[in-house]
């Protein structure tokens, strides 16, 4: 359910970043579910599948572990949005791998880092607004589907280079 209105709240993007020639671009990590996800239009751009992973764990996107994911589960933030997706009557099974973390990157001309989301929960996504910040966009018109429990994005962690990104560990100092 989290991808699915993750997916949705980016898909609010799509018309305006079709106006400014800017590829919206999902990564899924397997086939299961792809073909309900498409034919109920949550996800409004270009979408791939990387079933070995190779691109999750490039950008460094961890995996939540099995100790993990239940109290992840039972946060506020996860809570909001299993009534949000409850509410829209997005559904979800839990079939599949649930324990691999995601995020999102904006990546400009030339292959420039402009803004990197790494998810810390599930049930957490990039802000529709930090995206438009990062590609300097105004003036569309965003509902308030977004619930406030999400963390502001950190400073890039990423860095790019030719055709890969990844993401700079994070050192133990730094951790919350």
């Amino acid at each position: 359910m989290f991808c699915r209105l993750a997916a949705q709240e980016l898909s609010l993007l799509s018309p305006r970043l079709s106006q400014e020639n800017v590829r919206l671009v999902g990564i899924g990590l397997e086939e299961l579910g792809v073909e309900e996800f498409v034919e109920k239009k949550f996800w409004a751009g270009e979408l791939y599948i990387d079933e070995k992973k190779k691109s999750f764990n490039d950008l460094g996107y961890q995996r939540f572990s099995i100790w993990s994911l239940p109290g992840l589960l039972l946060s506020r933030i996860a809570r909001n949005q299993t009534a949000l997706g409850k509410e829209r009557g997005v559904g979800g099974d839990l079939r599949g791998d649930g324990f691999q973390n995601g995020g999102l990157i904006v990546v400009g001309k030339g292959g420039k880092l402009l803004y990197s989301f790494v998810q810390e929960n599930p049930a957490d996504h990039a802000k529709n607004e930090d995206i438009l910040k990062a590609l300097n966009l105004s003036g569309l018109m965003l509902d308030n589907r977004s619930t406030d429990e999400q963390r502001p994005a950190a400073a890039s962690p990423a860095s790019c280079d030719q055709d890969v990104c990844s993401l700079k560990p994070k050192s133990p100092a730094s951790s919350d």
